[in-house]
């Protein structure tokens, strides 16, 4: 492999903001709802717990500021899976999210070490899957694409490693 330092003009580099990130699937949503609805059910299950100690008003305002956080982040979701999003291009591989504070990953397919697809017992259930990529990196040692249908991260999964044992011959 011939490896060269060319120096790069910036004003062919194609910028973060202007990449076309493809979206996770739309029953995503559907996982981060029912994630959210089972740990607040949880919580205000635990909440119950506060009625040993004899002050009801306790209870009674606890479970009123979890049904309000509950409210405020199902709210959000739509939101936030619209910033979602992953873009696989000549050189690496982009993810991102976060809704407030929005962060852009990027990790060159030279550093990526691991590919695995991965299914938690919610994401089985909507048959979706996550690609995890595990890098080279000290300071970052993965990064997981959630959302994902079984074609698209087998598709993934098989261009990264295809990508890998191409550069490793």
């Amino acid at each position: 492999m011939v490896m060269t330092n060319l120096k790069l003009d910036p004003e062919m580099i194609t910028p973060i903001s202007e990449i076309n990130f493809e979206h996770l699937d739309e029953k995503y949503k559907r996982v981060q709802v029912i994630g959210i609805a089972l740990s607040y059910l949880f919580l205000m299950g635990l909440s119950l717990f506060l009625l040993l100690t004899d002050n009801i008003w306790w209870c009674i305002s606890f479970e009123i500021a979890l049904a309000i956080a509950l409210a405020i982040n199902l709210s959000i979701i739509s939101r936030a899976y619209q910033i979602k999003g992953y873009a696989l291009r000549e050189q690496d591989i982009t993810y991102r999210s976060g809704l407030f504070f929005t962060k852009t990953i990027t990790i060159p397919f030279s550093r990526i070490q691991q590919v695995t697809i991965k299914q938690n017992p919610i994401s089985k259930i909507c048959q979706l899957y996550a690609v995890e990529i595990v890098n080279g990196a000290q300071g970052f040692l993965s990064l997981n694409i959630p959302g994902l249908t079984e074609s698209t991260a087998k598709q993934i999964k098989n261009l990264l490693t295809d990508k890998l044992r191409r550069d490793n011959d």
